[in-house]
């Protein structure tokens, strides 16, 4: 089962809910997030691109060393492998990206992962057009997402999201973030 959040409802179903919505192009403001064996339910997100490699690389790359850069489509598709410290709320930042939708899929560890729509959030400085990233003077969040082994997430241009919060109980994750441009995505 897969969760879509649309306009502040949540839907859930299966693949063939999702399939439908993909055709329709429906995918503005979601936020998706499941289980590793649901993954390839999320194909039809894609266009001009075949997920299948980068996919198949998720399921064998648990011990790939951190900081690893694989490429799928040149600049428009890649992952990087992390080992990241988790940290006290107040310590991580809000964050959000206007080019590249970040896929992060959960190897080890856990942490939450705070979420509010970007519209919401305060700039906290000027966007990095180079690093793709916008910062957010701290924020209540809408929604905590408690990432452990086993999930992964999208989130979307419309998603601001607070990272390597600690859930009390690891000091470390271990994930993968792909970075898929957003021309190849149905957003």
């Amino acid at each position: 089962m897969f969760s879509i959040r649309c306009e502040s409802t949540i839907l859930s179903g299966s693949s063939k809910v999702f399939t439908r919505l993909a055709s329709v192009g429906t995918f503005h403001g979601l936020m998706i997030l499941d289980t590793h064996d649901n993954l390839h339910h999320c194909a039809p997100l894609f266009h001009g691109v075949d997920p299948a490699p980068l996919f198949e690389w998720l399921q064998n790359c648990r011990d790939v060393e951190s900081g690893t850069k694989v490429e799928f489509a040149g600049n428009k598709l890649f992952a990087k492998a992390l080992r990241l410290d988790t940290g006290a709320r107040d310590a991580c930042k809000w964050e959000s990206h206007r080019e590249y939708v970040d896929l992060q899929y959960i190897l080890g560890g856990g942490e939450v992962i705070e979420w509010a729509p970007a519209a919401k959030l305060v700039a906290d400085g000027a966007y990095d057009e180079k690093t793709d990233f916008q910062f957010y003077a701290p924020a209540e969040a809408d929604a905590l997402l408690s990432m452990q082994d086993g999930l992964f997430t999208f989130l979307f241009p419309s998603d601001g999201h607070k990272p390597l919060v600690s859930d009390g109980n690891n000091r470390q994750i271990h994930k993968v973030i792909a970075k898929i441009h957003k021309s190849l995505l149905l957003v």
